[in-house]
């Protein structure tokens, strides 16, 4: 009984493994069998499933909006809550980083970081490369199958780690309401998103 237990087990480990290489190789997302992250193999790293997970857990930070939404600043102390809490076994969360410069971007300087087609940051390979979004239409209209592995994605800006240095109190945003990339003072209330390296949640 225990030899047969344990060739179950390592069937269900070999199975698991086997999805996430598979996943690794097609560029598929995967989510773990909570529901609560998902894991993309290609970049290594976990984001949140639940794309406006601070309008239900606001980690005791009270700056936050009923709708989830924030100002840049209570944004980074709600990430900064849910590593004290270790949420979901990790305390490495943050806000989507913004690659600088970013030749990708459509828009000129490109010693910056703005416009369409924006795919070094991490929410602009999230949307373009890992969720099929096209620029100018909302991700909840075209997006591929690794969609549906999130849930709550605003159709709206989300705030980056990334500060823009240039403009005093401001950094970086991304609209998954078109694919937008730009930047935002710190006060203005946009939505977060929390990702962290490696594999969360499994």
């Amino acid at each position: 009984m225990r030899t047969v237990l344990w060739a179950l087990i390592s069937c269900l480990l070999c199975i698991g493994w086997t999805t996430v290489a598979q996943a690794a190789k097609s560029g598929e997302l995967v989510a773990d069998r909570h529901g609560q992250t998902v894991y993309d193999p290609v970049s290594n790293v976990t984001w949140l499933a639940d794309a406006n997970l601070a309008a239900t857990k606001s980690f005791g930070v009270a700056e936050i909006n009923p709708d989830g939404s924030m100002g840049w600043t209570a944004a980074q102390a709600w990430i900064a809550a849910m590593n004290t809490a270790n949420y979901l076994g990790s305390h490495q969360w943050s806000l989507p980083a913004t690659q600088l410069p970013d030749p990708t971007c459509s828009q000129k300087p490109k010693s910056a970081a703005f416009g369409s087609g924006c795919k070094g940051s991490q929410m602009g390979d999230l949307y373009y490369n890992k969720l099929g979004g096209v620029y100018g239409s909302t991700i909840q209209l075209t997006h591929n199958d690794n969609y549906r592995l999130f849930k709550n994605i605003q159709p709206y800006l989300y705030w980056s780690s990334t500060e823009w240095t240039r403009v005093p109190n401001s950094a970086f945003s991304f609209s998954f309401g078109n694919g937008f990339q730009g930047t935002n003072v710190f006060v203005n209330a946009m939505y977060a998103i929390a990702v962290a390296p490696g594999k969360v949640g499994f």
